[in-house]
């Protein structure tokens, strides 16, 4: 089973990119905020995606995650009836951590059918099976509102966690990006774990340029 790779990241595409790792390729299904970010990535700089093996009785398939937390809802999404693995990453594609989590809560059916291939029942199962999906993971859905990031789980520092994990692994010093990570938090307290990424990693490649 693989569960990370470092590499060159060859080629991206909306739904997919191939890893250079000592030569070899890899093929990697990733959602299309993760194709954004290695997009804007530099090319020649060496990475570290987080890896989902899932076997299959014809084939194996690898998926790809810049972050834990979206591998770990990438999971959760997979336990729900009629969820697959390529569904479970086309929700990712749509919606945030955040409006995932406050879909669910709020069992918004309407968020879920409006992404290609889930239909009224499907939406309807995914908000039924996974309402107990954001207590399990510490998120306390009693005080979700519009000024609250729920990006991360009751630990306050999550979003910095996380952030600075993805950093690594596209490659970034760590001093570096925790620098950016603090320097953009105290700017926007209430900033998604996903915009953070993404300030942060623009911020960085100023530097670099």
């Amino acid at each position: 089973m693989i569960g990370k790779l470092r590499g060159f990241i060859d080629q991206v595409q909306e739904d997919r990119c191939l890893i250079d790792v000592g030569g070899v390729g890899y093929v990697l299904f990733i959602s299309h905020k993760t194709a954004n970010l290695l997009n804007n990535h530099q090319k020649k700089q060496e990475i570290s995606l987080i890896v989902e093996t899932l076997v299959k009785q014809d084939s194996i398939e690898l998926y790809g995650f810049i972050s834990e937390i979206e591998k770990i809802w990438f999971l959760e999404l997979m336990k729900v009836q009629g969820v697959g693995a390529k569904m479970a990453q086309k929700i990712l594609s749509a919606l945030s951590i955040e409006e995932l989590v406050k879909a669910i809560a709020s069992a918004d059916v309407k968020s879920f059918s409006k992404i290609s291939g889930i239909g009224p029942k499907l939406a309807s199962r995914i908000t039924t099976e996974m309402r107990d999906a954001p207590k399990k993971l510490g998120i306390d859905v009693g005080i979700i509102n519009d000024n609250i990031n729920i990006d991360n789980f009751d630990n306050n520092n999550q979003n910095v966690q996380d952030a600075l994990s993805a950093l690594e692994n596209l490659g970034y010093k760590k001093h570096d990006s925790l620098k950016i990570i603090n320097f953009i938090i105290s700017d926007n307290k209430n900033i998604t774990l996903e915009n953070l990424i993404t300030s942060a990693l623009r911020e960085l490649s100023k530097k670099k340029s």
